[in-house]
């Protein structure tokens, strides 16, 4: 099961950056980085004032806010569209009412380990971001695309200008996918490695989450009390702020590190 789930993941966020789209909570590690440099140039007087690097931080804090906002806006009714269609289909509900408590249940921030999982998450999120920095680091340093150019047998399969769009694309997002792919695999285990371990580990993510609370109501036919409604909405929000706090803070805190940044200079700003 954790390698379906595993696969499932991972496939699926390496197909949406292969049509040139991205995870929406991917970019706290990316953004982190172009704080630290700018922070970075302030410190050695490349800038006068905090003033454009305080526009960047809103900036980025908006970014991240209209995110979330899509996230939720296009997973919840997309779920709830698939959860009627399913209905209709097999004349079951997707979810049923065991697993619409369940799911209920998970949503809530208070009774539930909802926040402790969004933060594993969000260092999953960290973690894929360093593991797309090092295979885009490898892939210069080793000069995978030009070696890939080489190798006879490729050449005969694809010819040679196949080979050498290949090797381009390869050496332009092989960081991007070796990150979606581990994310994916981090992301599909955590829960059989907490069993296997005995710990209470799992994973919450916004995106899941609010797919989730769609196929609880549909599943409930509509009679979720209304306390739990708002209980669940709000536990969606604790997450995806979870899952961003974590990982930009972590992101943030070794970008600032690898360009020996003082964190007295962040007071300032």
């Amino acid at each position: 099961a954790a390698f379906v789930y595993s696969m499932n993941y991972s496939l699926g966020f390496m197909l949406v950056h292969v049509l040139h789209f991205t995870i929406a909570t991917k970019q706290p590690a990316m953004t982190a980085s172009r704080i630290a440099a700018s922070i970075s140039e302030t410190q050695k007087g490349k800038e006068q004032n905090l003033d454009g690097l305080a526009d960047l931080c809103v900036n980025v804090f908006r970014t991240q806010f209209i995110a979330i906002l899509g996230n939720v806006a296009l997973s919840i009714p997309t779920a709830y569209a698939i959860a009627w269609v399913w209905l209709w289909s097999t004349g079951t509900h997707l979810a049923s009412p065991d697993k619409v408590a369940l799911l209920v249940h998970d949503l809530n921030p208070i009774e539930s380990l909802a926040i402790f999982h969004a933060a594993i998450a969000g260092v999953c999120l960290f973690l894929s971001g360093l593991i797309s920095g090092y295979y885009d680091n490898k892939c210069l340093y080793n000069r995978i695309p030009e070696r890939l150019q080489q190798r006879p047998f490729l050449q005969k399969l694809l010819g040679q200008d196949r080979l050498s769009r290949l090797s381009t694309y390869i050496g332009n997002n092989l960081g991007a996918l070796a990150g979606n792919f581990y994310f994916g695999l981090m992301l599909g285990s955590m829960g059989t490695i907490g069993f296997i371990l005995g710990l209470p580990l799992d994973i919450r993510h916004i995106t899941f989450s609010s797919a989730y609370f769609s196929f609880a109501v549909v599943g409930s036919d509509h009679q979720l009390p209304l306390q739990t409604i708002l209980f669940s909405l709000a536990g969606v929000a604790a997450i995806g702020m979870t899952n961003l706090v974590v990982s930009f803070s972590l992101a943030l805190m070794v970008a600032l590190k690898s360009r020996r940044v003082r964190y007295r200079q962040c007071w300032p700003l």
